[in-house]
């Protein structure tokens, strides 16, 4: 079967794996750079199974299906992995919370395709092949995927740039660009190798603003309100049934959950593609286990949908 009986994927490892390996490839050149802190082995082992794990279950989808030599090199590598994760586990690693982390992110590639399928399908409604790559890919992705446009101009000083980690207090940034932040003084040290040869000074004559949050910095407020701060996200994937409920992604291409809970049980004007700028917004946990945000009627007069 294709997917879901309507589309056809031509490339099995680049539908689903492109993305994936592209982000690895990025990452593992930034902490060779020194430029964010390096993962642990754990973390390392743990994204090598989310990926083997996440390949199979998409490839099972596929149509047509990869050869068994394809499945084969996958089990492989996922039992590979899985080794590695067990004897971390044993010298009493967290291999769990990594694991759970590394496969949420893997997972983000598998609904980003269904979401440029979703809105393929609306276009075609009488086609029942999709081809992946090409500019009709590309221009899905702008359309309904793609995150929200970030200005330059603009520093992130709740997150910090080397350890990565988010913060609902803002944090020091640099004196020099005023554009990056770190969570204390150790991490711009390890930084500052790096940093120092794309570290521009800043000439505004006001220090640069800051950039809207991203889903980790507003969940670091813990539930409460982030008072005086936007959240920007692309609604991409639509999983609306009695309400609406969309798969939302932010500024660095993390996805959560938006449910609208208003007296419509809708947000107006928000469809797939629509970008959504939320002032003082809050993170939300849903009982299936999901979180991101719960949208209230009170919210919307906050709530600003393009």
């Amino acid at each position: 079967n294709s997917i879901d009986a309507s589309a056809k994927l031509i490339d099995a490892r680049f539908a689903m794996n492109a993305a994936c390996h592209s982000d690895v490839t990025n990452r593992m050149a930034e902490e060779e750079a020194g430029l964010i802190k390096k993962r642990t082995p754990w973390e390392v082992a743990a994204e090598e199974k989310a990926i083997a794990y996440v390949s199979l279950r998409g490839m099972e989808r596929m149509h047509p299906r990869p050869s068994e030599e394809t499945f084969a090199m996958n089990r492989k590598y996922l039992e590979d992995a899985d080794k590695k994760l067990q004897k971390f586990a044993r010298e009493g690693h967290d291999v769990e919370t990594a694991f759970r982390k590394a496969v949420e992110k893997q997972q983000e590639s598998t609904l980003q395709m269904d979401a440029m399928t979703q809105a393929w399908r609306k276009e075609n409604p009488h086609s029942n092949t999709f081809e992946v790559g090409g500019p009709e890919t590309q221009r899905l992705y702008e359309q309904v995927a793609a995150p929200p446009k970030s200005s330059s101009r603009r520093g992130d000083f709740y997150t910090c740039d080397y350890c990565k980690k988010p913060s609902a207090a803002e944090l020091k940034c640099c004196a020099r660009c005023k554009k990056v932040a770190y969570c204390n003084k150790d991490c711009q040290k390890a930084a500052w190798k790096a940093h120092k040869k794309t570290c521009i000074p800043w000439t505004g004559t006001k220090d640069p603003k800051e950039l809207a949050l991203t889903w980790d910095e507003l969940e670091a407020f813990g539930g409460f309100p982030a008072e005086g701060k936007v959240l920007e996200i692309r609604a991409m994937l639509d999983e609306s049934m009695v309400r609406q409920v969309f798969q939302c992604k932010d500024r660095l291409g993390k996805l959560r959950r938006i449910a609208a809970y208003t007296n419509s049980r809708g947000i107006p004007g928000l469809q797939q593609g629509s970008i959504i700028k939320w002032k003082n917004p809050k993170f939300h946990y849903f009982m299936d286990g999901s979180s991101g945000a719960r949208i209230e009627e009170e919210d919307l007069p906050n709530i600003t949908v393009s």
